[in-house]
């Protein structure tokens, strides 16, 4: 599948030809809807992160530049995210969605739960550095005099000592490697957020009832959570892509976009 989806990513990048031709095939927007809301289920839990991008980067390049497409994957209904809490009765009951729904609804709800995973993952990290202790080095010594010059000499460590002191350290690798971890996940959900927003950006582009749609669903009808999100991707990008990159352009268009929407 991610040789596929390689594929297909190449014939649409930065191609309104090549992406509308593609999406033109019988069932493909719908499976490239599939792999980003319902596929990952059945991966191993390190696949599920890979296959996810890779659906929501091929349907950014399928209706960035093709009002086929977009018109296409807005009417479109599909299933909610398969760990989405609003589809599995977790949440607040009025936010709660079941069965086939639009598409835009279902990409909106994803945005919103990664986001707000991403700010939970970024939150536990910083706690967890914070929380971390300052190794207490031994400081038991004497003050000695030595070729003329008085030194402080430290005296060697005790057994017990020595034992406390690498429980201190074992316990410090442990905090760093669960800050590790949650900084890990913060940044799949920031990513995955990322895409989203992108693509909820590319559907809203000249279409005031996209524009309509997306908003329907957003809290408040505000586009500035995902403004923020895709304005922290874009500084992500800029400082490890070469700038002036077609993904950067695409992402400040975006961002433009919906600043003045």
């Amino acid at each position: 599948m991610r040789a596929i989806i390689g594929v297909l990513l190449n014939l649409t990048n930065d191609n309104e030809w090549g992406s509308t031709k593609t999406g033109e095939q019988d069932g493909l927007i719908g499976t490239a809807m599939n792999c980003v809301l319902q596929v990952p289920k059945y991966l191993p839990q390190e696949q599920r992160f890979d296959i996810r991008v890779l659906g929501l980067g091929l349907l950014i390049n399928l209706v960035e530049y093709s009002a086929r497409n977009r018109h296409c994957l807005v009417n479109m209904e599909t299933s909610c995210s398969f760990d989405s809490s609003f589809c599995s009765g977790e949440g607040d009951d009025s936010l709660r969605i079941a069965g086939q729904v639009h598409a835009v609804q279902a990409l909106v709800q994803l945005f919103l739960e990664r986001e707000r995973a991403a700010q939970l993952a970024e939150s536990k990290t910083d706690e967890l550095i914070k929380d971390t202790p300052t190794t207490q080095h031994d400081k038991s010594g004497e003050w000695q005099e030595t070729s003329g010059e008085i030194q402080w000499v430290s005296t060697e460590k005790t057994d017990g000592a020595e034992e406390r002191h690498k429980k201190e350290e074992e316990e410090e690798e442990l905090d760093l490697n669960k800050a590790l971890q949650h900084a890990g996940k913060h940044m799949e959900d920031c990513i995955v957020a990322s895409y989203t927003a992108l693509l909820l950006g590319c559907l809203c582009q000249e279409s005031p009832i996209n524009v309509t749609t997306v908003r329907e669903y957003l809290p408040e009808g505000d586009f500035s959570i995902m403004t923020e999100m895709l304005k922290k991707f874009l500084s992500f990008m800029n400082l490890t892509c070469a700038v002036g990159t077609t993904g950067q352009k695409s992402i400040s268009r975006v961002i433009e976009y919906l600043e003045h929407c």
